[in-house]
Order: structure tokens, then C-alpha cells, then sequence
């Protein structure tokens, strides 16, 4: 099969050795309260076009726009702003209670952006406090965890994943009382759970969140759980057999329900979505980009990635480090039809 100049570029570069190829980039999901921090404190910065290599250059797998476009910075798209508004308003709820502080759920179909919302919760209140009363290494406002796989017997081992965010790798023994002194005393807010749909069965979730209240009613901390369904595998009310509903009374519970959901065709929706693609247009970094240049492509983008946020994402990305490889440094109609994302191609 005969490639084009371009083609056997990008292949030999891509094979070159390099930092970047020598392992798979580090997961924005961290494993400890350090790893947390360091993320949390972080920010990507776009790199400036006077100081990239000149228009024209050729390009080479670690050159910095390249990798920047790759990734991206999250962007504050209408969702995430009332998300974090939301999110406030419960915790000054929860704030003076000493018991039945009522969680948050984030649910929502694949694709949809939950577990970057999650993070970006997070990130925010991270952020926020320690504006607030300055950097404390001892503080921990907020823990991050996904749902630990299951050990021996199909349990999860909760107390281990909350001593391992917090630092305290035990060997054996139950580590749940130096866990909530640990929340006490680091004044723990918030506590980010994502995962929640691989809790399969009843009984799964049941053990599960016989820890969680605990944890939660001893720390007073904030829970969010994130995950599709979730919904109907966290709140309490929904899992309660004991209740027997009136014939007329629907099956609700008690936790405030995020839900994500793509950005449909209607009227309103297709306002939603110009505003994300300002957003991303606001982010690349490319010598012939023009200002609003996504928004001539906006019902291509809309149509291509059917309003999911992580198929959006992604072709953004993939045409902007195309335009760059290629030279053509501008994401024009032409450029995303070069994107094989979501399609099926004949070898």
C-alpha cells in the first residue's frame, strides 16, 4: 500500500524513541492525597505561538502544540458552571448538620462527560479552599476515589481505599478509625466516588454503602457518587423494600441528581452546544486559526459527534493535530473529514 509523505511521517515519528513513548500517560485519577494535590494544584498551559517552531517547520511526535492538542484543557461549559453551583448549595446544606446530610448523584449515559465533570467538582473546591485559608499540607478538603475491585469472597475493600488516598498503607488490620480521624482532623468536605455502575447486584451496593454512611456520618463530609444508573443504586430511598409506597406514590429518593446527558438538535440544545464550541475554539493553538472558525463548523461537529461530549473532545483534538502534521494550521471542513473517529475503515 503506497503512503503519502505525510503517512510515513507520522508513522516514523510515532515510532521514535521518546519520554513520551516510554510508558502510557500517568491517569488523571489519582491514588493518593499527594497525586490529588499535585493535579489539583496544576494547570495546562497552552503554549504560545511566537514560541512553537515556525509555520511550515516540520512537526515531530513530542512537539509541544501537538501534545497540547491531544489533551486539551477542560473546558467550563455550561454544565460544569451550574454543576458547581449546585454542588455548593448542598454542602452549605450539609455544613450544620450532624446527621442525615444528604449525598449528591451524578448519573448520565456513557460518553456524556460525567467522570470530567466529577473531577472538575473537585478540582474547584480544591482549589477554593485553599485560596481561602492558604496551602496546609495537613488539610485534605476533598478525597477521590473510584470504586475498589473486588478481593477475595467479592468484597471491596473500602477502608483500604480511603487509607491508601490518605496515606496510611496498613498491612493488615482494619484501618476504618484511623480513616475518620484522619477525615476529622484533615477537615475533610468532599468525598468524589466514581464508578458507581460497577456496583452490579444488590447486595454489592448494600455493603458498599453500609460503609459510605458510616464514613459519612462520622466525617460529616459531603458525598458525590458518579456512574451511569446511579441514581438507582445509590440514593437509600430507592433501595428501601421496607416502605411500602401508596398506589399512587412513585419510587423518589432523597439525593439532589446531576444528569448529564449530549446536546440534542432542538432549539435550545443547539444554543447549548454554540457556546461549548466557543469554548474549545478559544483553546487552539494554530498559526492560520481565525476566531469562531469552529462555529462555521459547528452543525458538522454537531451532527459527527451526536452531541456526546467525549466524542466532541476527541475530534477537536484529533483535526486540530492534523491541521498541525499536515500544515494546513486551520480545523476547516476538509480537515475533520481526514478524522477516522467513529467510522469503520476498510484495510
Amino acid at each position: 500500500m503506497d503512503l503519502t509523505f505525510e503517512e510515513e511521517r507520522l508513522l516514523r515519528d510515532t515510532s521514535a524513541a521518546g519520554p513520551l513513548l516510554l510508558a502510557p500517560p500517568t491517569p488523571l485519577w489519582p491514588l493518593d492525597c499527594y497525586e490529588w494535590r499535585a493535579l489539583a494544584e496544576s494547570s495546562l498551559h497552552a503554549p504560545k505561538l511566537e514560541d512553537s517552531a515556525p509555520e511550515g517547520s516540520k512537526v515531530g511526535s513530542l512537539d509541544p502544540r501537538l501534545l497540547f492538542h491531544g489533551r486539551l484543557r477542560t473546558v467550563s461549559t455550561p454544565a460544569i458552571t451550574k454543576a458547581q453551583r449546585l454542588v455548593a448549595e448542598q454542602i452549605m446544606a450539609n455544613q450544620q448538620r450532624r446527621h442525615g446530610k444528604a449525598g449528591i448523584i451524578l448519573d448520565g449515559p456513557r460518553g456524556t462527560g460525567k467522570s470530567t465533570l466529577l473531577q472538575a467538582i473537585g478540582v474547584h473546591w480544591e482549589r477554593r479552599l485553599s485560596s481561602l485559608y492558604g496551602p496546609d499540607e495537613n488539610r485534605i478538603p476533598v478525597i477521590v476515589l473510584s470504586v475498589p475491585p473486588p478481593t477475595r469472597g467479592s468484597m471491596r475493600n473500602w477502608a483500604g481505599a480511603f487509607a491508601r488516598f490518605l496515606g496510611q498503607e496498613r498491612e493488615s488490620g482494619d484501618p476504618t478509625e484511623s480513616v475518620i480521624r484522619a477525615m476529622r482532623n484533615a477537615r475533610t468536605l468532599l468525598v468524589l466516588i466514581d464508578g458507581i455502575e460497577r456496583l452490579r447486584t444488590a447486595a454489592d451496593a448494600e455493603l458498599a454503602f453500609q460503609y459510605l454512611d458510616v464514613i459519612s456520618e462520622e466525617t460529616g463530609a459531603t458525598f458525590v457518587y458518579c456512574g451511569r444508573g446511579a441514581q438507582f443504586i445509590v440514593d437509600p430511598l430507592t433501595r428501601d423494600n421496607d416502605t411500602k409506597l401508596d398506589d399512587t406514590e412513585q419510587l423518589r429518593g432523597d439525593h439532589m441528581v446531576l444528569r448529564t446527558s449530549r446536546m440534542g438538535f432542538s432549539p435550545e440544545e443547539s444554543i447549548v452546544f454554540a457556546r461549548v464550541i466557543e469554548l474549545f475554539d478559544a483553546e487552539l493553538v494554530l498559526y492560520q486559526h481565525q476566531k469562531h472558525d469552529l462555529r462555521e463548523v459547528a452543525e458538522y461537529l454537531h451532527t459527527r459527534s451526536r452531541g456526546y461530549m467525549r466524542s466532541l473532545s476527541q475530534l477537536i483534538c484529533q483535526a486540530a493535530q492534523i491541521a498541525i502534521r499536515s500544515g494546513e494550521e486551520r480545523i476547516t471542513l476538509e480537515v475533520l473529514e481526514k478524522v477516522s473517529l467513529g467510522r469503520v475503515v476498510n484495510l
